[in-house]
């Protein structure tokens, strides 16, 4: 579904806001490619998170920090974007480097700083799926965070995915030994489908956020 299309059709649901991976096949697009982008949101519809460039996603790649690094222009467009519309997050993807490296940690740094000029909160993601995903559970991402300044992506399919022991997690976030998250993503799991299709509690877990202060977003990023 193209950009235009996914747009329309939130809009026609009655989203307020919606969420992408990165919209363009290059990681700097053109200008008349942004501007197009941005013109498919008004006060309608918001454009409330949107992913860094992640590299070939389609041949396995998840992020570049690990080799290459972002190219130069990527976060220009970005702030072009977040200008235009509003954005308030974007998620990071790290690169699969196994361990966790130096140089993935200055250039998260780096980011964040650049854009937080522009109004846009950077997200750590713990991933499932690849063993070589050096973030994989909030623990992780918190100490990530704290190092850089960027915030917690609290998907909670991946979290389900990866085992991790939520309730533990949430118990963390109430008593404050960790941060709450910066975004919170849901979709069930087995499945990846809506709630209630597969076996997770998440209206629970989600319940226990707000209780503990969490007023951001919730985005659904379930399959159909």
């Amino acid at each position: 579904m193209s950009p235009h299309d996914a747009v329309n059709a939130a809009r026609d649901d009655g989203y307020a806001a919606v969420e992408f991976w990165w919209p363009f096949d290059l990681a700097v697009p053109a200008p008349d490619e942004v501007s197009a982008f941005c013109d498919l949101f008004d006060d309608s519809l918001g454009l409330y998170a949107m992913n860094l460039w992640g590299g070939d996603m389609a041949a396995g790649q998840r992020g570049v920090l690990d080799t290459d690094g972002l190219p130069a222009g990527h976060l220009e467009a970005v702030s072009q974007i977040a200008s235009a519309t509003g954005l308030k997050c974007s998620n990071v993807l790290l690169g699969r480097s196994g361990e966790l490296t130096d140089l993935q940690v200055q250039r998260l740094t780096e980011i964040t700083a650049q854009l937080e000029l522009s109004g846009v909160r950077a997200l750590i993601e713990p991933l499932s799926g690849m063993s070589d995903y050096p973030i994989t559970d909030p623990w992780q991402a918190e100490e990530l965070a704290q190092q850089t300044g960027a915030g917690v992506l609290a998907d909670f399919y991946h979290f389900a995915a990866n085992g991790v022991d939520v309730d533990a997690w949430l118990t963390d976030v109430e008593a404050g030994r960790v941060s709450l998250p910066a975004h919170v993503q849901i979709a069930d799991f087995p499945g990846r489908g809506a709630p209630g299709t597969g076996g997770v509690p998440l209206r629970s877990w989600v319940e226990r956020l707000r209780a503990a202060g969490y007023a951001g977003e919730v985005a659904g990023e379930w399959t159909l």
